[in-house]
């Protein structure tokens, strides 16, 4: 009599749905009636740690950034220059870029850095998936489990009725169906958890998508390292914009395009922090021109999202936001997508 192996368990797929670190000032609390409140306003009661000193109080050559990243890394090309007005963004639902537009520290990105789905992000739904594909395999092998007891037991049942409860064969019967009822028992207890966990880590996503949804302030990561923090000034609805101030500050800042719209085969740049490699550039050509978007064969990955996309003058004439490729998959070559950055500068009055 051959065993029905162990089925596989879920445990090792929740490794890679740990959440992101938090970056910011976000609350989360459970009231007197047990409803969970997400806030950028600590609760009533908390001791809230002392903010460091404000940029304002410290000396002016600390709040120069323009003129300390120029020292240490000026010259090269326009483009190199360009890297000097780019950050990395850290949020609640992740990493992703954008760039000085001002030198009093206005900062363009996506509104899909700072303002997530509260969908399932296309990592965390390919792990559900699988997580759920793997329930339903070990809930076919428990059907069977199942059907091969009541069979065994139904067959024992008939012997013993005839009279041979004490054959050989009564026996083996015995045996079989003792061994699969146990085995049914484990496998549903194993069935029951993997559910379990899978339900967790489905409120855990959306405990923390709740949480990036209220976070007003983001960690921005500079050229040297530094990290400093910026606040929300607003999003766009109509595109996938948003704008950051990083207050008390003189920084570097893109200039924009002289003209606004490339031509079709001109030289681009893409500058962001794809896949985590920060300050990385790659280049491509414009392939097409739309009224709302420009269309590149610039490399893009998770990452170069709100970054700047410049010419070779280092202007910036769009700010990326999106890969078109077959079948929807990121990791795979396609076209980068931009919005120009007439819109993104029309998209909010602080920068008109």
């Amino acid at each position: 009599m051959s065993r029905i192996g162990r089925a596989i368990s879920l445990a090792p797929l929740l490794v890679a749905l740990v959440c992101t670190p938090a970056s910011g000032e976000v609350f989360k609390y459970q009231d007197a009636d047990g409803s969970w409140h997400f806030t950028d306003r600590p609760p009533p009661g908390a001791r809230v740690p002392q903010p460091s000193p404000a940029a304002a109080d410290q000396p002016a050559a600390t709040r120069d950034l323009a003129e300390r990243l120029a020292a240490r890394f000026g010259g090269g090309t326009p483009v190199q220059q360009a890297t000097l007005a780019t950050v990395a963004i850290k949020a609640q639902s992740g990493e992703g870029a954008g760039f000085f537009i001002r030198e009093n520290g206005y900062i363009l990105t996506n509104r899909h850095v700072v303002r997530p789905t509260m969908e399932p992000g296309d990592d965390e739904q390919r792990l559900f998936n699988e997580m759920e594909r793997r329930l339903r395999t070990m809930e076919t092998e428990l059907a069977a489990r199942r059907k091969r007891a009541d069979g065994a037991a139904a067959q024992l049942a008939e012997l013993k009725r005839q009279g041979q409860g004490g054959s050989a064969q009564s026996r083996a019967l015995a045996r079989e169906a003792e061994y699969f009822k146990s085995a049914t028992v484990d496998l549903a207890a194993e069935v029951e958890e993997g559910q379990r966990m899978l339900n967790k880590a489905k409120l855990d996503n959306s405990v923390k998508n709740s949480s990036a949804m209220v976070q007003s302030t983001f960690t921005i990561v500079l050229k040297d390292g530094e990290q400093l923090t910026a606040r929300l000034i607003g999003v766009s609805e109509p595109h996938d914009l948003a704008l950051l101030k990083l207050d008390g500050y003189r920084t570097p800042a893109l200039p924009v395009a002289v003209q606004q719209f490339p031509g079709q085969g001109d030289a681009v740049y893409a500058i962001g922090n794809p896949l985590g490699v920060s300050d990385s550039v790659t280049s491509g050509r414009v392939t097409r021109l739309g009224t709302e978007q420009i269309l590149t064969d610039v490399q893009l990955l998770p990452g170069n999202s709100g970054g700047p996309l410049v010419n070779e003058a280092g202007e910036v004439i769009a700010v990326n936001f999106a890969k078109l490729t077959q079948g929807g998959d990121a990791n795979y070559q396609g076209f980068g997508m931009a919005i120009p950055i007439a819109i993104a500068r029309a998209a909010f009055p602080e920068l008109r």
